[in-house]
């Protein structure tokens, strides 16, 4: 009988602790992850644009995704078409580095849950003997699988000498 009771309480301290974890603190939006496949996506997005893979880095966006780039408000095929640019002109972007990254996520009451992934990341913008440092600031809103709204900022100057 001990046992029994032992056990019924054990469980009942788990319950209730797992019920405590699943509710926000009062006042708060949302919560962050540091690991989640919403962050794998981001992370495989940006990598292969650094492998020059433009099929495999489409294929992490929703076909009609939206770009906002710097000022900029692009489509899924204009994003695109700037790395095809790149590579005609002899240009490669490499990520080097993701110095920070996390899932954002917003309960929303009656709707779906909002994902975002923020990450900031370092890339090597490189044409002949030349290359660059850029860091890029994004935020990806992620539904389903997929990528569907991107805020991208980072500093254009060394990207146009490069490019030029």
């Amino acid at each position: 009988m001990k046992k029994l009771v032992l056990i019924a309480l054990l469980a009942g301290g788990v319950m209730s602790c797992t019920k405590q974890e699943s509710k926000l603190p009062e006042g708060s939006i949302g919560y962050l992850k540091a690991k989640s496949a919403n962050i794998d996506l981001t992370i495989k997005s940006m990598t292969t644009i650094g492998e020059g893979d433009s099929a495999a880095y489409r294929a992490t966006y929703a076909e009609d995704a939206v770009f906002y780039d710097n000022t900029d408000t692009l489509t899924l095929d204009q994003n695109v078409s700037i790395f095809s640019n790149m590579k005609a002109k002899g240009a490669t972007m490499k990520l080097d580095k993701i110095v920070d990254i996390k899932e954002m996520i917003y309960p929303v009451q009656g709707k779906d849950t909002l994902h975002y992934v923020s990450a900031y990341a370092w890339f090597t913008l490189t044409r002949g003997d030349k290359s660059t440092k850029v860091i890029i600031n994004s935020v990806d809103k992620i539904e389903n699988g997929k990528q569907v709204k991107e805020w991208l900022r980072y500093d254009t100057k060394n990207i146009n000498e490069i490019l030029k």
